[in-house]
């Protein structure tokens, strides 16, 4: 159960649910056990959310659309296509560090959802992707990046990286997330430079 007092609203239900299905997964979780967890009974629920996939739905979109925000501007911006991988690794790395467990919930437990409701996530995730695609065709394009084989398995290659950085990185580990960029982004960098 959350610590302190005070309304619940929807945003008090989503960290438990995070918590929640960051501990147990969400097939395992029930309503009542979110109810507990923010201190109401499992009907008073829906006063503030619809239903739980709708919760997990809400987890997931914000998780996703958080890198979003960061990394959809840097992908747009002017500079050389190296500078803007970089950043945009590092830009990764500290949403990852200030939402770590939404984004274990959002990058592991989306293929929970509905048919209808993965294809948003897919939607999105596709968004992500296109943000990298353009820094490596925008490389390509200048002569900055060699040219690759196959520019998308470059960029999955690249994204899976970091989503697995998911499961290992440690907020409280000896170096900081902006450190771990870096080091990601000499190895991508790395590749893709001629």
């Amino acid at each position: 159960m959350r610590s302190g007092s005070g309304p619940v609203s929807a945003e008090v239900i989503e960290q438990e649910a995070v918590r929640l299905f960051g501990e147990r997964s969400y097939p395992v979780v029930g309503m009542r056990d979110i109810g507990e967890a923010v201190g109401i009974l499992p009907g008073s629920l829906y006063v503030h959310i619809s239903s739980k996939e709708d919760l997990l739905l809400r987890i997931v979109e914000r998780g996703i659309q958080n890198y979003l925000d960061q990394i959809e501007p840097v992908a747009a911006a002017s500079e050389p296509a190296g500078v803007r991988m970089r950043e945009a690794i590092r830009a990764h790395m500290r949403v990852l560090a200030t939402t770590l467990e939404q984004t274990r919930v959002a990058f592991n437990q989306w293929t929970y959802l509905s048919p209808e409701n993965q294809q948003r996530i897919v939607d999105l995730r596709q968004r992500y992707e296109q943000a990298f695609t353009t820094i490596v065709r925008d490389g390509v394009e200048s002569g900055e990046f060699r040219q690759v084989r196959s520019p998308r398995i470059a960029v999955l290659a690249t994204i899976g990286m970091l989503n697995a950085a998911a499961q290992w990185y440690s907020p409280g580990g000896p170096m900081p997330p902006e450190e771990i960029g870096d080091a990601l982004a000499d190895h991508v960098l790395s590749g893709l430079q001629p």
